[in-house]
């Protein structure tokens, strides 16, 4: 059996801007085969939150868990990005709509998910698969993950796409509460075989 790999892009169906009723910004979908297994998953991208819509990541995963292709269907998650083609094509998307910066983001980031809340240094992704540094795909930002605390005492537990100083979507781990980012959802599509 061979493979594909497709994108389907959607046009932008709401301003990127802060948003009180969340809407993807824009959305495209990913059909993906790793070792015989192909599988879709639609990605949805959303503009920065406001910035009372707090605390800031754990509302972005409620968000993402709201999600889902068809009622009643598999629910989505912040976007596990183990794989360097997905993260690729996220990040390239991000980029070749301009939702990198002002109006859709003003604080350089969109949640992923990636996180070391649980035990600091073993990052696990949302979908509940370890993170294991030595041996998966990484796209850490120069310096990161640094688990910097000058702005909280328990320091960054959360990852983000970090689109500030050059770094175009590599990744950077986050205080979880200080600043609203963009999200990144990924829905699985228990219905889609082959595009």
């Amino acid at each position: 059996m061979i493979c594909k790999f497709a994108i389907i892009f959607f046009a932008c169906v709401a301003t990127c801007s802060a948003y009180t009723v969340p809407v993807p910004a824009n959305r495209f979908t990913l059909l993906d085969c790793e070792k015989g297994d192909c599988a879709c998953m639609v990605y949805e991208i959303y503009c920065q939150q406001d910035d009372t819509d707090r605390p800031y990541q754990q509302n972005a995963a409620q968000l993402c868990s709201t999600r889902s292709v068809l009622t009643g269907g598999p629910a989505g998650r912040l976007a596990s990005l183990r794989n360097p083609r997905i993260d690729y094509e996220v990040r390239k998307h991000i980029l070749d709509n301009d939702l990198d910066k002002s109006p859709c983001i003003t604080v350089y980031g969109f949640w992923i998910g990636l996180s070391d809340a649980l035990v600091e240094g073993e990052f696990i992704w949302s979908d509940g698969i370890p993170h294991c540094v030595n041996s998966d795909f990484r796209n850490w930002a120069p310096g990161e993950p640094n688990n910097n605390t000058k702005r909280d005492d328990d320091g960054q537990d959360c990852v983000q796409l970090w689109f500030r100083n050059n770094n175009k979507g590599l990744w950077d781990d986050e205080y979880c509460d200080y600043r609203p980012k963009g999200i990144v959802c990924e829905i699985p599509d228990p219905h889609c075989h082959s595009l």
